[in-house]
């Protein structure tokens, strides 16, 4: 029987939860500036993943697991953000 997540593990999650929350934003503007590419939306899949993931996972995935799939998510979205949107000419 696991053990309930220490609140220094509930602080961490929470922390990545925003920080997909607040990167999803910009990260989807870019995904939807390359409208009509397979790229854009890829970008667009993995925002609506993020956003999911961070709603809250699956029962019985390991909170290591789970972190680690936040952080992931973070990781991406972050690379998404820092990328210049392509504007229609």
């Amino acid at each position: 029987m696991s053990q309930p997540p220490s609140a220094a593990v509930e602080a961490l999650r929470d922390r990545l939860q925003r920080h997909i929350a607040v990167l999803a934003v910009p990260a989807e503007a870019y995904g939807r500036s390359l409208s009509g590419d397979w790229y854009g939306q890829h970008v667009l899949a993995c925002v609506a993943s993020a956003r999911k993931a961070a709603a809250g996972v699956e029962p019985g995935v390991r909170i290591d697991e789970e972190l680690l799939l936040l952080a992931e998510y973070v990781k991406t979205l972050l690379m998404y953000t820092g990328r210049k949107p392509r504007h229609s000419a």
